[in-house]
């Protein structure tokens, strides 16, 4: 192999061993200016896009035992390498090949787990964790607020009924008076 592919090798295996998530799109007709807008959507996300060689990209995944990220690898294939929240990073890049349809998200590594286009989209289609914790809470919270009311309506109850006495005894005390 010439010196120049064993370092793009070398590179791409570096940024695989890096990356907490892997996104492979086919991005056949999209064009530079759409191309550069990408790149700087998955920027922002702290990811990274590139337009990798199907063979050299294979020969640097096989080595790290993600052979069956292999299989994804049809035509003109970019990867984008995620490193922090990787869900907005998918998010990002299925919401963009929505706007533009040149873009496909074809498959990859999430959440360390080999991962079709089909359970990609159905990830990206999930709400955000926060989201999910606040509905988890409120559903924790409702019958625990249902319990409180029920336990605490004996009582009032009871404070009602001992108001309405003395107001009787008071009533009838100043009554006694006059």
């Amino acid at each position: 192999m010439r010196p120049e592919k064993a370092y793009a090798v070398e590179e791409l295996r570096k940024m695989i061993d890096g990356a907490s998530s892997l996104i492979l799109t086919a991005f056949q007709g999209l064009d530079s200016m759409r191309m550069n807008l990408l790149r700087t959507i998955v920027r922002e996300k702290s990811g990274r896009y590139f337009v990798v060689k199907n063979r050299l990209f294979r020969m640097g995944a096989k080595e790290r035992g993600l052979d069956a990220l292999c299989d994804f690898l049809k035509g003109q294939v970019g990867v984008v390498f995620g490193e922090d929240d990787s869900l907005a990073l998918l998010k990002a890049v299925v919401n963009f090949g929505k706007e533009n349809g040149e873009l496909q998200v074809l498959g990859g590594l999430f959440q360390g787990r080999l991962r079709t286009a089909s359970e990609m989209m159905a990830i990206a289609s999930m709400p955000p964790r926060g989201v999910v914790a606040a509905e988890l809470v409120r559903t924790i919270q409702s019958p625990l607020s249902e319990i409180l009311h029920i336990l605490s309506e004996p009582l009032q109850s009871l404070v009602i009924a001992l108001g309405s006495i003395q107001e009787k005894k008071g009533s009838s005390a100043s009554q006694q008076q006059s």
